[in-house]
């Protein structure tokens, strides 16, 4: 019996989003021949590897495709890349989230009632690309307060604005910048895009980083939701490291806990968290309560994506 309490998070593995993404890819790579993707699917290179392995093609660009199919990934593109997949008449098969779906149509629409899109996130994101690629105008991106006054000094920030969210940002990292932002304009306009799934599996976690040694989050380092996650369930407890499998798992990051908590990405395979807590579970060294480390170690650790 293990001398340690594993808890997982009530909900671990794919979101409805991207067990819908997989499947749409699965079964067009069943019914079709040369299948291509621009980028990957979702974040998760065990997932991409094995679709790569079924056949799906991963290209930058459209090149030389001719007479194929193209999967438009879970994160969306923006229009323009969707109108000119059709022009060469390529098959869409379109596996943007449902979710990431209505954040675009949210956006539309601020901007045709006259207002300036403002999207809190982070404009790398292949996600706000979308968004941003369904717009007449260019929407303004902001990811702190910082960058929220910076906007405001330097008159790009205008006085009628239309607000939405990344739909994995976590509701508390918009707050300063939204309390912020009311003020800075004549009429602010809110849709709250932000992922209602994502925000209970961030509460939970919380509540469970909250109460135990050690919190492991595990998925992705590309993956933006898994590492938000992971900065949220540090703020919580300090104790608490990103992994991407249980390979990456030292028995020395884990011997001196008692409790032990589990969360995951949104793109993160169930199976691989299960792995995670197996090699937890079978773990028979004593507890060595000395071992415990000082936080501020793990970024040396590579625990601080």
């Amino acid at each position: 019996m293990s001398l340690r309490n594993v808890t997982l998070a009530k909900e671990v593995g794919f979101c409805f989003g991207v067990k819908r993404a997989i499947n749409l890819t699965k079964q067009a790579l069943d019914e079709r021949d040369d299948v291509f993707i621009l980028g990957d699917l979702v974040h998760n290179k065990r997932v991409t590897d094995e679709l790569e392995a079924k056949g799906l093609q991963k290209v930058d660009d459209y090149g030389k495709q001719k007479g194929s199919t193209m999967v438009i990934r879970a994160h969306g593109l923006p229009k323009i890349k969707i109108a000119e997949a059709r022009d060469r008449g390529l098959e869409i098969v379109d596996a943007t989230c449902p979710i990431v779906l209505r954040a675009q149509e949210a956006a539309q629409s601020l901007e045709q009632r006259g207002c300036q899109v403002v999207i809190i996130g982070d404009r790398n994101h292949a996600e706000i690309k979308g968004i941003i690629g369904t717009l007449e105008s260019p929407a303004l991106v902001i990811d702190s307060v910082e960058e929220l006054r910076e906007a405001k000094e330097s008159f790009r920030l205008r006085r009628k604005v239309g607000v939405i969210f990344q739909t994995t940002h976590a509701l508390e990292l918009c707050r300063e910048i939204m309390n912020e932002l009311v003020f800075m304009c004549k009429e602010v306009q809110i849709i709250n895009t932000i992922c209602r799934p994502v925000q209970n599996r961030q509460d939970d976690a919380l509540e469970l980083a909250a109460r135990v040694d050690l919190m492991i989050v595990v998925g992705s380092l590309t993956s933006a939701n898994t590492m938000e996650l992971a900065a949220l369930c540090r703020y919580h407890n300090p104790h608490t490291i990103h992994i991407q499998n249980a390979d990456e798992l030292g028995y020395e990051a884990f011997d001196w806990a008692v409790n032990i908590g589990i969360a995951s990405g949104l793109s993160t395979p169930e199976d691989i968290v299960q792995g995670v807590r197996t090699k937890i579970e079978e773990f028979e060294g004593a507890i060595f309560t000395d071992h415990k480390p000082n936080p501020s170690t793990y970024a040396a650790l590579g625990h601080s994506h």
